[in-house]
């Protein structure tokens, strides 16, 4: 008859060759069904390395409230692309940042951002909090004069990331027109701004002053033209190729009435509007009157209206990008209005040639740096869209193996201490 030491150890003993087959079995024959496993956004990084480690019959999904870095995504993204079957689900917010390089002399960046409507989206960079944005209509923008690294945006606790973007030196701006104070004073204010410019003044019938030789019409050479009056004729359709090819063009005063840019106008300028100036009164923009913006194209767009109508409209022509001004003595705001007449006036050109400036865009992977800007896109694009819940499966967790090995050797210890005592070898 066995004494109780001998089934101790026969007991330990087939308890090793059990594990021992278990093992064996399940890595010849796994087990029928799929398993779960899950992780929620907090702790889904630091599961993906024994995530990798798993066989292939388990199913890994998580359960995200936000989106999980873009190195979380990508590591999702190619267990998926291994074969594996990875799912999520939850609702992260939509947000997504980007920033563009206006087209300024002192570097300004443009940040936009698209968030659910009612959010408030706070902004900042490497350097500092920048700003926060409410949203109403699903997005909004800011444009800063500097911006130190990459700008996160943060909404709803999910946060978007932007990097500063390329600056790229800004090309020559034209300004044509009859030698008076208008033009003089156009050029001006820009020069003073920052921007290269290229003045040609008519001061007789085919007699032009300009500062260079041979002008040509190129999106390499030139990043828009700002038109006084009808000069901009002598252009001829060069004018119509340039705007086409993505050059901008500021047509001021009674320059739309150039044959060579009315088709090329948001609109047709109308009777010179005239208000009323008591001598007492300080001047300011349209103080003395504009020519208004009528009979507007259907795709025109009034920018700015005023008591005797639109004053300023733009529309896009082909690749360009064309602002109708009504406005033909602005160089009187400048010499004659209030304190600061000077640096507003400056301000105000230099605003209106960005919005039609030709900048050529930055060499880099845009797609991608939009994905990365916008993570609830990111995860869509890299791992698929969100399910309603996990997939069906038996859904506990699997044993580590290293327990089962540790539990062998406990075993084998345990009938080896036990035949020692009795004297065994």
């Amino acid at each position: 008859m066995r004494s109780p030491r001998n089934r101790f150890e026969l007991g330990c003993r087939i308890g090793v060759f059990a594990l021992l087959g278990w093992l064996l079995g399940t890595s010849i024959m796994p087990a029928p069904g799929r398993r779960v496993v899950r992780a929620s956004q907090s702790d889904v990084g630091a599961k993906l390395a024994e995530w990798t480690r798993l066989p292939a019959r388990f199913a890994l999904h998580g359960d995200f409230a936000t989106a999980p870095a873009a190195w979380e995504i990508d590591w999702l993204s190619a267990l998926r692309r291994s074969g594996r079957s990875v799912t999520w689900s939850g609702s992260p917010p939509p947000v997504a940042v980007t920033t563009e390089a206006t087209a300024d002399p002192r570097g300004a960046v443009q940040i936009s951002v698209a968030a659910p409507s009612d959010d408030r989206v706070s902004l900042r960079d490497d350097a500092s909090l920048i700003d926060s944005i409410h949203v109403s209509n699903l997005g909004g923008s800011v444009t800063v004069p500097l911006l130190v690294g990459d700008v996160v945006a943060n909404a709803a606790g999910q946060a978007a990331v932007a990097p500063s973007p390329d600056t790229t030196p800004l090309k020559p701006i034209v300004v044509v027109g009859a030698a008076g104070w208008e033009g003089r004073f156009v050029v001006a204010a820009l020069e003073e701004r920052g921007w290269p410019v290229i003045a040609r003044f008519a001061v007789a019938p085919n007699v032009d002053v300009t500062g260079a030789g041979s002008l040509t019409l190129d999106t390499a050479r030139v990043a828009a033209i700002v038109a006084i009056d009808t000069v901009v004729q002598r252009f001829g359709g060069a004018i119509e190729r340039f705007v086409r090819s993505g050059g901008g063009l500021v047509l001021a005063g009674p320059s739309s009435r150039a044959p060579a840019t009315t088709s090329l106008a948001p609109g047709v300028i109308g009777t010179r509007f005239r208000p009323a100036v008591l001598p007492r009164d300080t001047l300011d923009l349209g103080s003395t009157g504009f020519f208004p913006v009528t009979s507007l194209k259907p795709d025109a767009v009034p920018l700015e209206r005023r008591t005797g109508g639109v004053a300023i409209a733009a529309r896009r022509v082909g690749a360009g990008r064309v602002i109708q001004v009504g406005y033909d003595d602005s160089w009187r705001w400048r010499m004659a209005g209030a304190t600061g007449s000077e640096n507003a006036h400056r301000e105000w050109w230099s605003r209106i040639v960005s919005a039609v400036a030709y900048v050529p865009e930055p060499v880099r992977g845009v797609a991608t740096a939009s994905l990365a800007s916008a993570p609830l896109a990111l995860l869509v694009d890299r791992v698929g869209p969100s399910r309603s819940s996990a997939p069906s499966g038996i859904g506990r967790e699997p044993v580590d193996r290293r327990w089962i090995l540790a539990l062998i050797m406990i075993l084998l210890i345990a009938e080896w201490a036990s035949r020692r005592l009795r004297g065994l070898r």
